[in-house]
């Protein structure tokens, strides 16, 4: 996701944030597949193994609060918002069938769609509530219905987070222009997650800078989704 340039100032880059949120995302991700999606809701999981999720689970919210404020950057400051966009479709279409055999073990499930799904509207909704700002900088009518449009759809297509995963970027996106109000957004928004408002610690101390990022980092952040998927779903389907 585009940021900006170098890191020249205290704090924690794009590239750290990039990093914690990925990192925080595969512990997650353990929980949900290779403990979850083996043992289900069976009442005959043994207690280690349910407090192990539940840990690994917590500390894995912090993920998604990271990605939506990072993706308000990258639109924010994105020369090309319609290959912006394509990219998430791209990686949409790409982790579906990682995301179904790592969740679901079928490479196809219709019931929910992945993360990706759901950061492409985020930023067709941002596209929308930009396209309707005035001169003030106040959103028109126009853009909320677009904003809403948008987060109607992630729920009817049931994508990771749905319609809040929309709104959360979108309040993200209303209150770029100051951290305080919106670290403070973020938090309340996630509050129906235990940890999840903790993301916005880090994200306070986002000192504005992109971070060291070669091409080369840059696409790996972008695979490390359907990539760690496929692998899930390989120990998921095949060892576990």
């Amino acid at each position: 996701m585009e940021i900006l340039q170098t890191q020249t100032r205290p704090g924690l880059s794009g590239t750290a944030l990039k990093l914690a949120a990925c990192i925080t995302m595969l512990i997650d991700h353990i929980g949900a597949s290779c403990i979850e999606a083996t043992y289900g809701v069976a009442y005959r999981t043994p207690p280690q193994i349910v407090q192990l999720d539940l840990v690994l689970r917590l500390i894995g919210r912090l993920a998604f609060p990271i990605f939506c404020f990072l993706l308000v950057e990258g639109f924010v400051h994105t020369h090309d918002v319609k290959k912006y966009l394509g990219r998430m479709v791209l990686f949409g279409l790409v982790s579906e069938i990682p995301y179904d055999l790592a969740f679901f073990r079928s490479p196809f499930d219709p019931s929910q769609q992945n993360v990706y799904w759901t950061l492409a509207l985020g930023v067709l909704a941002m596209a929308g509530l930009k396209r309707f700002e005035t001169q003030s900088g106040a959103v028109g009518w126009q853009g909320y219905v677009c904003a809403g449009g948008c987060a109607l759809a992630a729920l009817l297509a049931n994508t990771d987070y749905n319609a809040i995963g929309v709104i959360i970027i979108c309040a993200l996106y209303l209150t770029r222009t100051n951290r305080k109000w919106q670290c403070l957004a973020g938090a309340l928004l996630f509050m129906f997650e235990l940890t999840a408002p903790l993301a916005f610690v880090l994200v306070w101390f986002y000192n504005g800078q992109r971070g060291a990022c070669s091409p080369l980092q840059k696409k790996a952040f972008y695979w490390f989704y359907p990539v760690h998927l496929l692998v899930l779903a390989g120990i998921t389907n095949l060892l576990l």
